[in-house]
């Protein structure tokens, strides 16, 4: 009994082993069948694949555009800052619309007032030298009517001795001698003058006259600008525009005269006469003048300086959007005047330009960087 038993269970762990190892098997060919279908498929669906890239492509790039425009649209909210009315009214917050306007290219440039007492100088100096010479002269003319005189006497009467008449002469000389060296200093005195100052300045200094009159009673004054390196003065300008430092409202027009005869000690650029026929200007006062070069005119927008308000070292001012949105615009491309700043983008015919509490606006921009006192990190 217990043999039989034994055969049994051994018969039935052989038939065990058998099956285990037969599993075995089927397994490692399902595995190798498995490997084999999945290579199969991804060689069949391959150029299904590679047709969807340039869909994933287009949505990565749909995604970095949506992205550019995010940064456009938050560079654009960042320029801006936004002001109920009732906080315009306590501002003085004032707009004006643009208008299109045309404006002539201009150089800016340097000038100063020159001031009388150098004229006065020069022509006291000439003055006195020519009434020296005319001193010398009627002196000279003096000594030539005795010098006839006692010769008519000795030829006539024979009542005066030679040599009187010798001493006559030689006094006449002397007069002469002294009337060329007056002259002399006149015409250095002229030619002093002619060699510092040009046409008609010069004149005006040497012979005086109603022109000299008005510049030293100050009813006109004498400007010399100097331009920027590298910058001419275009035969066909006569006039330019100054406007006086630090005050935006003094303006002028000045008339030119010549080129100067020496160049700036400190600046390199020419330097030239300009009158200007206002008694507004105090002598030595240095100016800010415009002047019109030869390009055409081109339409633009005049930005007033009362607009501007200076951050990061460029000049800006504040477009109205509505009533209560005001975005910042650069105006580093415009171009300087006497009048402001004129303008070819950023502003348009028609917008509202803040003419009053721009700087109010840039402080309420970056009111949100001023730290709260009542913020407590620690």
């Amino acid at each position: 009994m217990w043999h039989l038993d034994s055969h049994a269970v051994m018969t039935g762990s052989f038939a065990s082993g058998q099956q285990i190892k037969m599993n075995s098997s089927q397994r490692i060919l399902l595995w190798i069948v498995s490997v084999l279908a999945i290579v199969a498929a991804l060689y069949f669906l391959s150029p299904l694949l590679d047709s969807l890239v340039p869909a994933e492509k287009h949505l990565v790039d749909d995604h970095d555009d949506n992205d550019s425009d995010d940064e456009v649209e938050n560079h654009q909210f960042a320029l801006s800052v936004e002001l109920t009315e009732a906080a315009q009214k306590m501002a003085s917050i004032e707009s004006q619309t643009l208008m299109e306007s045309f404006y002539t290219p201009e150089i800016r440039a340097m000038a100063v007032v020159i001031p009388t007492r150098e004229l006065q100088l020069a022509h006291s100096r000439c003055s006195e030298a020519k009434m020296n010479l005319r001193m010398a002269k009627v002196n000279q003319q003096g000594m030539s009517k005795e010098l006839s005189r006692l010769k008519t006497l000795q030829q006539a009467t024979g009542s005066v001795a030679s040599k009187e008449v010798n001493y006559a002469q030689t006094n006449l000389s002397l007069a002469q001698a002294e009337s060329e060296l007056k002259q002399q200093l006149v015409d250095n005195c002229h030619a002093e003058v002619r060699q510092q100052w040009p046409q008609p300045v010069a004149d005006w200094i040497i012979n005086g006259g109603e022109q000299f009159n008005l510049l030293m009673s100050r009813k006109q004054t004498l400007l010399k600008v100097t331009l920027p390196p590298k910058q001419s003065l275009s035969q066909r300008v006569d006039t330019l525009r100054w406007q006086q430092t630090n005050q935006q409202h003094n303006v002028g027009q000045a008339q030119r005269l010549a080129a100067a005869i020496s160049v700036d000690p400190v600046l390199s650029g020419e330097t030239w006469f300009f009158l200007n026929k206002s008694s507004s200007l105090q002598e030595g006062a240095k100016l800010q003048v415009w002047v019109p070069t030869e390009q055409g005119a081109f339409s633009a927008v005049l930005i007033p300086y009362q607009s501007v308000v200076w951050y990061a070292g460029q000049p800006w001012a504040y477009l109205r959007m509505d009533d209560q949105r005001f975005q910042r615009i650069s105006l580093l491309n415009g171009h300087d005047s006497v009048e402001g700043i004129y303008l070819q983008e950023g502003f348009h015919p028609g917008d509202a330009v803040v003419t009053s509490g721009a700087q109010t606006l840039l402080s309420e921009e970056f009111k949100w960087q001023i730290h709260d006192e009542d913020d407590d990190d620690d």
